[in-house]
């Protein structure tokens, strides 16, 4: 039996963004355009938001343009990432915040880091930076690892936690990306899952636990998302024609804010993961580590009896191998041997280690550096770490939604 789940938070100003067809390899003239006013304004936060309590003040946002037209990839398209071009040129800083709201506005968003820090301490310290159900870790053992495929096909079922914190995000219908809830709104996902690979946005749904043509709860809008902008100033958002590039690995994460929590036919809920980061890169590579998504059955890689929007993983732990992309202090990124093809793209690699309240988000499948029977090594997939900065941010916006 799933946990209910009740919604906690809600902003005021909630809106669908119309969507209309634009070409899938250039962006097309009238995809957006500049805003009428660049003042600042304020982010809505609930009456008892943590925040206050510490003296801090909401986040501002400040208008820079406005999207007006999203691609629409067909059914079988994927984002995947299958390689890792050499880094050429200066690579420019990330760390700036950007959102888009519901009327596809982008906004420049100022939340000091101190202010997400002290919101992620305050978090954690109340306990709140856990799962929605505490639970133990499975009974098991330790691109493809050594060239092998070890995924089965995770059903759907009446006892499947946490499976159902895991879901599609798709803006076609079929597999496209995965995402993982740390919220009963919040989507942790990666970034490039949003674009179409030509600096085309997409507007993905969110699907939490599909499997097959059965969806256990209705699909879900997204009204808010977030990202560092360090992704697109370098023009990962482009990597179909500028190549996805180490700096890319560094910035490819989001959060979706959806509009509603996902409920069943009989008001049940998913629940949700929670968020953990460990500064030491061994203390993380020792930890007992599972991934799960949903592949593309069309991509290189595919597992045997594949079906669209199905959810695939090796039901042991996969090995966590070497840490690179030192960004403030912490290695971004790291290679792991968590058996995935495209459309595992923003699946969550997962752990119940860090201690009670499991099992918590430790980071995001983003590519595989080789692919299928090709892949010889047992760690050759790429993942993004929830670092401090990361880890803050998300405590962050689990206080406002």
């Amino acid at each position: 039996m799933k946990p209910m789940m009740l919604k906690r938070y809600g902003l005021t100003f909630f809106a669908s963004l119309a969507l209309s067809a634009c070409g899938a390899q250039d962006i097309e003239p009238g995809a957006s355009e500049p805003v009428t006013s660049t003042q600042e304004q304020t982010l809505e936060v609930p009456a008892d938001w943590v925040g206050h309590q510490l003296g801090l003040s909401a986040p501002r946002l400040r208008p820079l343009e406005k999207v007006t037209r999203f691609a629409q990839p067909e059914p079988g398209e994927l984002p995947s990432i299958r390689k890792i071009e050499s880094q050429s040129g200066l690579e420019k800083p990330g760390g700036q915040m950007r959102a888009m709201g519901p009327d596809g506005t982008i906004y420049e968003v100022s939340v000091p880091d101190a202010d997400a820090e002290k919101v992620g301490a305050a978090m954690r310290e109340r306990g709140l930076s856990g799962s929605s159900l505490p639970s133990e870790q499975p009974r098991s053992e330790s691109g493809w690892s050594n060239g092998l495929d070890s995924r089965v096909r995770w059903t759907n079922s009446g006892s499947d936690w946490p499976r159902d914190t895991i879901g599609v995000v798709s803006p076609n219908g079929s597999s496209w990306c995965t995402g993982t809830l740390f919220e009963g709104r919040l989507v942790l996902t990666a970034f490039h899952c949003l674009w179409d690979g030509y600096g085309n946005w997409v507007n993905p749904q969110f699907r939490a636990g599909q499997d097959g043509t059965t969806q256990p709860y209705a699909a879900v809008n997204h009204t808010w998302k977030y990202w560092d902008q360090g992704f697109v100033d370098n023009d990962c958002h482009k990597w179909k024609t500028t190549g996805y590039r180490q700096v890319c690995e560094q910035y490819d994460w989001a959060v979706l804010v959806l509009a509603t929590t996902p409920t069943s036919s009989t008001g049940v809920t998913p629940g949700y993961m929670g968020v953990f980061y460990n500064s030491s890169d061994s203390g993380l590579a020792a930890y007992s580590t599972y991934h799960y998504g949903y592949p593309g059955c069309g991509s290189a890689g595919a597992p045997a009896g594949c079906v669209d929007n199905s959810m695939w993983g090796q039901s042991f732990t996969c090995d966590i191998g070497s840490f690179f992309n030192p960004v403030g202090g912490w290695n971004r990124n790291f290679f792991h041997g968590c058996d995935m093809s495209g459309g595992h793209s923003g699946g969550p690699l997962y752990s119940w280690s860090p201690g009670s309240n499991g099992p918590y988000l430790l980071a995001v499948n983003i590519a595989e550096s080789c692919k299928g029977s090709a892949c010889s090594g047992t760690t050759p997939n790429v993942a993004i770490r929830i670092d401090k900065w990361l880890g803050d941010q998300m405590m962050y916006w689990r206080s406002i939604y």
